[in-house]
């Protein structure tokens, strides 16, 4: 069993793909994300980016992640950020961050408890192999 699978398992609801707010990308997760959708960077860029200035996010159309429909269709490019998420540092801050995420996340094993769960979670940190 990984370190990631005893505190997550990614039931891939959608459910943090939804809402206004969007993610924004670097340049790996531009270069990740035209190369896992096959297609010219310019048409990446107009279909499913939204600029401002010189900030590249995704574009969030009917209140979701441009990219969700019934799961993630570019799951294997993927933003960072989306990959590491629910695992979101201010977890190890604030038990109540981490009530709000695990109610919010069914792929969160609440059942680890809040102690061991932060106790994996700087593990997983520590070496940077937070993809779920």
């Amino acid at each position: 069993m990984t370190l990631v699978s005893q505190i997550f398992s990614c039931t891939r609801c959608g459910y943090c793909c939804h809402g206004e707010t969007t993610v924004s990308l670097d340049a790996n997760d531009q270069a990740r994300m035209v190369a896992a959708l096959n297609m010219p960077q310019d048409d990446v860029k107009e279909k499913y980016w939204r600029l401002t200035g010189r900030t590249v996010q995704m574009k969030t159309p009917d209140g979701h992640c441009v990219f969700y429909e019934d799961g993630c269709t570019v799951h294997n490019g993927r933003p960072w950020r989306c990959a590491e998420w629910p695992l979101h540092p201010s977890i190890l801050s604030d038990e109540n961050n981490f009530h709000t995420i695990a109610d919010s996340c069914p792929g969160i094993k609440k059942d680890v408890g809040y102690d061991k769960f932060c106790q994996i979670l700087r593990k997983l940190m520590d070496v940077s192999v937070i993809k779920c």
